[in-house]
């Protein structure tokens, strides 16, 4: 089995298309979306854990 290692990063608050990801939508409460994007889960969230098809959709994504 490969490791799964991302570089440190230095997460900012704010970074380009971070009000996409999953972790902004729920803090904006929008469950609908985060449901969507969270079936059939291809990566997970380095920082926050959570799981996602898109990869665009977090903001430190590590293939599962």
């Amino acid at each position: 089995m490969a490791k799964r290692i991302v570089k440190a990063h230095a997460l900012f608050k704010s970074h380009p298309g971070h009000i996409n990801h999953m972790c902004e939508l729920v803090a904006r409460r929008q469950m609908d979306k985060v449901a969507g994007l969270a079936k059939g889960a291809k990566f997970i969230c380095h920082i926050c854990g959570r799981g996602s098809s898109k990869a665009s959709s977090l903001c430190e994504p590590v293939e599962i």
